[in-house]
């Protein structure tokens, strides 16, 4: 079995961006657009995620 890669910060941010787009066509299906819309919050609680592991980073070089 093919074992899945995980997405770093920068390829989460343009997916999420390519969601958003989808998301603002007029005519997208109702159910496609709930799917997409739940991608995109998992999508944006990863990203908060990394965001502050990034931010404990740098508080801690800063404390060096």
């Amino acid at each position: 079995m093919a074992k899945k890669t995980e997405m770093n910060f920068e390829e989460k941010m343009n997916k999420l961006q390519e969601i958003v787009g989808e998301l603002e066509k007029e005519n997208i299906d109702l159910d496609k657009s709930i799917s997409l819309y739940k991608e995109g919050l998992e999508l944006t609680k990863s990203l908060k995620d990394e965001l502050s592991k990034f931010e404990d980073k740098i508080k801690e070089l800063n404390e060096d």
